[in-house]
């Protein structure tokens, strides 16, 4: 029974991969319409700044339905970071995975070679399944603080009222959609929580597939690509303190 458990397990955990790196993709693609002010102040001047800004938002929300999708779906047939996260809570199934984790084969050895042999084995091993319990005590951490984060909340929150259902509230002037700014959310949060949830993700694979993702390469050609089709040098543009400055900015304009 583990064994087929795990056999799911490995084939959601390749699945999340896949739907991350969907997720970073769009992100990409987006984000200098958040943050390249060359490129809209082309856009504006050029008088395509409505059509601009409604493409934005639209891809915005469509990339957060995503990020919630990818981290706090609670459909058994949808792989998702919390669906997982309770998967590994199950002892029996821990205890597979860190003997997967911490077996290697190693080649034949025969003679006065064999003790010597069974000892680096034996110490790999130990040093392995030491290495399983650090990754699993981080990904225990970092999935709660994520799955907790204030951002993602009213990330689901936005998802069940306006996204997926449009819910309507009764206020004094009749009835009206639900107004989003009282979650108080801002640009540049979408992008921490997308953060937050790779590392995750990047524990899982390690734990379950004992595998990881090459993303330098990716967002590299990623990269390129994006600034290939909005014809800029770089998806932010340079500055004195890049990352600081870029954070300044984006906490000062409000989510749509």
């Amino acid at each position: 029974m583990n064994a087929e458990k795990i056999a799911k397990l490995k084939a959601q955990v390749e699945s999340l991969q896949g739907l991350l790196i969907r997720a970073y993709a769009k992100f990409l693609f987006f984000r200098p319409m958040m943050v390249n002010d060359p490129l809209n102040e082309r856009i504006s001047n050029e008088g395509r700044h409505t059509g601009f800004s409604q493409l934005r938002n639209w891809l915005y929300w469509d990339f957060i339905q995503e990020l919630v999708k990818l981290c706090d779906d609670s459909d058994d047939r949808t792989p998702s970071i919390r669906q997982l996260k309770k998967a590994l809570a199950e002892p029996a199934i821990l205890a597979s995975l860190k003997e997967q984790f911490s077996h290697r084969t190693w080649p034949p050895v025969k003679g006065n070679d064999l003790r010597i042999a069974q000892y680096f084995q034996e110490r790999e091993e130990e040093e392995l399944r030491l290495s399983f319990d650090e990754t699993y005590r981080r990904f225990q951490r970092s999935s709660a603080e994520l799955l907790s984060s204030s951002a993602l909340t009213g990330y689901v929150t936005i998802r069940n009222k306006l996204i997926a259902h449009n819910e309507l509230q009764k206020s004094d002037a009749g009835y009206t959609f639900f107004d989003i700014k009282v979650l108080k959310l801002k640009y540049g949060q979408e992008r921490k929580t997308l953060e937050m949830a790779r590392d995750v993700v990047d524990d899982l694979d390690l734990l379950v597939r004992n595998s990881s993702f090459v993303w330098d390469s990716f967002l590299k050609q990623e990269t390129e690509d994006v600034c290939k089709f909005w014809s800029i040098e770089e998806i932010e543009p340079p500055l004195i303190d890049a990352k600081s400055t870029t954070e300044s900015k984006e906490r000062e304009r409000v989510s749509p």
